[in-house]
């Protein structure tokens, strides 16, 4: 019996996050979008993946980031 690979959603580091926007247009299925849940002290907006069920797991998202702190560890729900 054969076993697919294993797909994993965007994980966002929040701590890392410069919010700069570069994976939202990266993401060819528009999945992120900046979000204000749980705003830090400047009131910055960050991106979050709004549209779980849209997502590729493509891993797109990721490689756009200037600093790395998008990684695809995050489980797939069924």
């Amino acid at each position: 019996m054969e076993t697919k690979p294993e797909k994993r959603l965007p994980v966002v580091d929040y701590g890392r996050c410069v919010a700069c926007g570069s994976c939202l247009p990266a993401c060819p299925f528009s999945c992120l979008e900046l979000s204000r849940t749980d705003l830090d002290a400047d009131r910055t907006a960050f991106p979050e993946l709004a549209r779980v069920v849209d997502c590729t797991c493509c891993g797109l998202c990721a490689r756009a980031c200037p600093v790395d702190c998008i990684s695809m560890t995050g489980l797939v729900v069924a």
